[in-house]
């Protein structure tokens, strides 16, 4: 139920965003203009009663798949579109009015922006929440300026873009509209002042505590406010450094740690690529989740990001090697397919996001198996009922071995 409540908050703040600041700016602004000038006539006019009701539906799109650039691109000409067919209609000059191709214009910029503004790089996101402050207070202005054009002149041959700035001039010559220009300047730096503030504390508390818990996680976490615990099939990997105890006793604590972060570097790279989410790091071992985001090929994932890691060491044995660091032998890898618990764990004041259940246990203890046979990889007969044809020719079936806490014996299978 908590989910559920803070998915429809989510929802609604979205919504919100991009009717007010992001997609719906213009529209909502020029609405407004005509229903001051028609008042009661405004529901009258079809065109207009289309144009809230496209203006809505874009924000209620925009508010659940803005958040992918195509969707994002796609959606925000829907406005547009639908309202030039309508004004099409009533004939070209009503189609080439200033405000009519504003329209377009806006779309074209406030979905750039917003491209911009989802890509991870923070100069770039701040650069977008401040030029569409900036912009939104300028759709006023110009608006503003349009209004107040239509009301001294009221002939709409006037109000098209060949015409309209001829009479800027006279606008600028009065002092009240100084004072309401020079006023939304003012406004539009103190809010781009404020959300550049937000966005870069926002992006500091991502950045920190992406550092802590998987991405994947995090967002998992900020999105929703909480998992509640629930059973899902999922595969789950272990990895150990051979030996790392006789490594501890022959080096300083400084070298270990900093051959360990360069290590744990290591894996995320290749997890990442391998649609895996690191759940922790214990000591020199690493957990990995696959088919957290209900990826289809959780066991094949497991299996490349088994074999990719296995492939590259070599690579980072010289590298650890160059830095005058340790060294490691090798790794061991177990992973197991299976049912677990997966949600938030722990106190009301403390909580982890984690997985338990006997798959995570027989994981381990798969890779504490490596110890005894000739495989640094070992998997369930489980998992590889579940992996492609390619996959499975990778294995080869070792036998079945008995596993500290199972009533019988478990088949698997070693890397060839």
């Amino acid at each position: 139920m908590n989910i559920e409540r803070n998915y429809k908050l989510n929802l609604r703040k979205s919504i919100a965003e991009e009717l007010l600041l992001y997609s719906g700016q213009f529209g909502l602004f020029y609405i407004v203009m005509q229903f001051i000038i028609e008042r009661r006539d405004f529901f009258h006019d079809t065109g207009h009663v289309v144009l809230l009701t496209v203006l809505i539906v874009q924000a209620v799109l925009l508010g659940r798949f803005g958040g992918r650039p195509g969707y994002r691109i796609l959606l925000a000409f829907l406005v547009p579109v639908v309202y030039s067919i309508f004004e099409y209609a009533e004939g070209i000059s009503d189609f080439l009015n200033t405000a009519h191709l504003g329209f377009w214009l806006y779309a074209a910029c406030s979905s750039l922006l917003m491209v911009l503004r989802l890509r991870n790089k923070i100069a770039l996101k701040r650069f977008a929440e401040i030029t569409l402050v900036f912009m939104n207070v300028l759709i006023f202005l110009f608006l503003y300026f349009y209004f107040d054009t239509w009301k001294e002149i009221r002939d709409p041959g006037e109000l098209v873009i060949s015409r309209i700035f001829t009479h800027l001039k006279p606008f600028l010559d009065d002092p009240t509209h100084w004072f309401v220009i020079i006023g939304g300047i003012f406004l539009a730096s103190t809010i781009a002042y404020d959300r550049n503030d937000i966005t870069r504390l926002k992006d500091r508390i991502n950045g920190l505590f992406g550092k802590y818990v998987d991405e994947n996680i995090r967002d998992m976490i900020i999105q929703k406010g909480e998992y509640s615990a629930r059973r899902k099939n999922l595969c789950i990997l272990f990895s150990d450094i051979k030996s790392f105890t006789n490594m501890c006793e022959l080096h300083d604590a400084g070298s270990i740690g900093n051959m360990l972060n360069l290590y744990f570097e290591y894996w995320n790279t290749i997890v990442r690529k391998n649609h895996g989410t690191v759940d922790k790091y214990i000591g020199d071992a690493i957990m990995v989740i696959f088919g957290l985001e209900n990826h289809a090929d959780a066991c094949d994932s497991a299996a490349g990001c088994a074999f990719e890691a296995q492939a590259g060491f070599k690579t980072l044995q010289r590298e650890l090697a160059q830095k005058s660091l340790p060294v490691p032998s090798g790794f061991g890898i177990g992973c197991h397919y299976g049912e677990l618990i997966i949600g938030d764990i722990g106190s009301s004041e403390r909580k982890n996001f984690t997985v338990v259940g006997d798959t995570v246990n027989i994981a381990s203890r798969l890779e504490s198996a490596t110890r005894n046979v000739d495989n640094d990889i070992i998997i369930s007969a489980g998992m590889y009922e579940h992996l492609n044809t390619d996959n499975k020719g990778r294995f080869n079936y070792i036998g079945k071995v008995e596993l500290k806490g199972k009533s019988e014996p478990l088949g698997i299978w070693g890397n060839k």
